[in-house]
This record gives structure tokens, sequence and C-alpha cells, in this order.
């Protein structure tokens, strides 16, 4: 993935094979978590979950940012991280009606703010064992959200999605919770591994023209 640096904050990008600027591309905006938490972007490069979802970029033909958090959390550099995003939704080649957040661990956590400060900018949001502010999710009932928390998760507590997941349903949006029984803080690799998440997730637009379709208890 190519690096490059926006108002210092610095970021991966990589592009679908067959890139071309005069066309339109859905936007993935993936959040890393903790592990990849140092001044260098070296863990970043590696990042597991990150290579899950590139593998599916060309045959999903989506455009694929990942900011990079050297220190803190991503509430740190949220402000940051909105102008990037703000600047990138606006280049020609961005369909800003199909941009969609992802992340892990401390990215489910970058993933639920973000979406609560900006839900009019996302398609649809797939948090990965984090968490938010229930008290704020009334500002999320426009967008499909997909949240994933194994139930042997000794890091954060699977309570932290469920709580989320309640109360945007609460407040009348659309939002799924799956668990996983066996699985402890790493479910990530589970959830980017399955291709039925890109097919839920890049079914939407946010026309919201299409509502959320929610996963029967036997599919994981």
């Amino acid at each position: 993935m190519e690096e490059r640096i926006f108002e210092g904050l610095t970021y991966l990008i990589s592009y679908p094979e067959g890139f071309c600027q005069t066309e339109k591309y859905p936007l993935v905006l993936f959040l890393h978590g903790r592990g990849s938490r140092i001044e260098s972007t070296e863990r970043l490069h590696r990042n597991t979950a990150l290579a899950h979802i590139r593998e599916r970029q060309t045959e999903r033909g989506f455009i694929l940012i990942a900011p990079h958090c050297p220190r803190g959390d991503w509430n740190e550099w949220m402000m940051l991280l909105i102008r990037l995003v703000e600047y990138t939704r606006e280049l020609p080649y961005v369909d800003e009606t199909r941009i969609y957040i992802t992340g892990n661990s401390m990215g489910g956590y970058g993933t639920w703010e973000f979406s609560l400060l900006r839900p009019d900018w996302f398609a649809a949001a797939m948090p990965i064992c984090g968490g938010g502010l229930p008290g704020m999710a009334k500002q999320l009932v426009g967008l499909p959200i997909r949240t994933f928390h194994g139930l042997r998760d000794k890091t954060v507590d699977p309570i932290e999605s469920l709580q989320m997941v309640k109360a945007v349903n609460s407040s009348g949006g659309y939002a799924e919770l799956i668990l996983f029984p066996e699985l402890a803080h790493n479910c990530w690799d589970a959830v980017y591994t399955d291709e039925k998440n890109y097919d839920w997730m890049f079914s939407f637009t946010n026309e919201r023209d299409v509502k959320p379709e929610f996963s029967s208890k036997d599919d994981n």
C-alpha cells in the first residue's frame, strides 16, 4: 500500500487492479487496533485484518484507506481523521454514496465514534469488538450497522457491543450483533474472511434505499 501524509496524519491507500481516475469507486476506511499503534507504520503494513480486506479489493472494486494512529487512541486523532475523509470523499473518483467504515478493537471504538460524528457520510459500518456511547445512539438511526464480538473476549467486554446495538435499535435504527461463542478478542479474522460480511456491507448506499438484512442464528 502507498504511504501518504495528510496534515500530519499518516495513512496507507491502495486501489483496485485496473483503477481509472475517470470512474467512480466505493471507499473502505479501516481503523486498526492497538497492535499497530507504534510511531512507525511497520506493523500497519503487516496488519492481518487489513490484509484480509485487501485480498478482496480487486474483486470487489473498492479503494482502501488505512490511517495510522501512532500513539493514544483514535479519539485523540478524530478531528484529523474527519478532515482526511472529508478530503478523500471529494476526490472525483470516489463514490461518496458508497463509503464504508470498519475497524477492530481500538479501531472498533473508533468506528463507533466516527459513525456517531458523521453518520451521513457512511453507507454502512462494521465495528468489531469495540464500544461506543449508547446515550448518543439516536444519531445512528439511519446507518446500517453490523457489529461483532467474541463471547470469550477478556480485553473488551462483549456487553459494550450489546449496549450499543440495543441503544441503536431502541432508537429505531438498524444494528445487528453477531457473537462468536468460541472466540476471544480476535474475532476479526473470522469477520474479514467471511464473504457474507462484504456482501452485506456493499449492498448499501447512503441513499438508504435498502434495509439491512439480519443473519439467522445459524450463520456463525
